[in-house]
């Protein structure tokens, strides 16, 4: 947030989440936190930071600045709707957008408390009593599927864990909708989005049982009275 506050975007200029931020290493004060990666949670340098990106692609949308890239997570998140994300990861997958407008805009963003915000400061130029508003739309669901079980032949065969929760798959549209006085005027389509299914993730032991000792005595064996085996 700190890396991209301050930006002044002049007319026609692109942005791009990736160059502005640069790249997210340890040297720099990034840590470790979850990242997605082939359908499984891990921990990665620099996960989380596709919040930051999210909300800052949101904070664009209800400027009405133009989105020259964005990509959608491969498994959905909780914190936003679906098709309202923008997933960050590596150099293939970046934000971008465009200062569509006649004057210079100011993006101010700020990480405080436990609130992650961005503003996007302009000349207003959108006609009086224009409203706009988005509206997430599920087009279809892929359930998880079974469960994948791993093995652990170092644990007790009563062990069981889930070490990820299953993730269902969308498909899904982003709509714009306008209204002016408070009369719809469009309906515009801003996105389509795919999320994959993901099942979930279970470890089990299967520490082979330690059979218990003999107490009994052999056949025929004499001993002493008093005496216990």
């Amino acid at each position: 947030a700190a890396a991209l506050n301050g930006t002044i975007v002049g007319p026609g200029q692109e942005v791009s989440f990736n160059d502005t931020v640069g790249q997210r290493t340890e040297a720099k004060g990034y840590q470790g936190a979850a990242a997605y990666n082939n359908g499984e949670v891990v921990q990665e340098i620099g996960g989380g930071v596709c919040q930051v990106s999210t909300t800052l692609y949101n904070a664009v949308l209800n400027a009405e600045l133009k989105v020259v890239e964005r990509s959608p997570h491969s498994m959905v998140v909780g914190y936003v709707p679906v098709s309202r994300d923008a997933a960050i990861s590596g150099d293939y997958k970046d934000f971008k957008f465009k200062n569509n407008t006649d004057y210079p805009v100011y993006i101010m963003g700020n990480a405080s408390g436990g609130i992650l915000s961005f503003r996007v400061y302009g000349h207003e130029t959108r006609e009086a009593g224009r409203e706009i508003s988005f509206e997430s739309e599920v087009t279809d669901t892929i359930e998880p599927g079974e469960e994948v079980v791993t093995e652990d032949p170092t644990l007790p065969a009563s062990y069981r864990s889930v070490t990820q929760s299953a993730h269902v798959g969308y498909k899904a549209k982003l709509w714009k909708i306008v209204k002016v006085n408070g009369v719809q005027t469009e309906k515009v389509q801003v996105n389509t989005s795919a999320y994959n299914a993901s099942p979930q993730y279970v470890t089990v032991g299967k520490q082979p049982a330690t059979a218990a000792p003999s107490a009994s005595a052999s056949a025929g064996s004499k001993k002493p009275a008093g005496t216990a085996a």
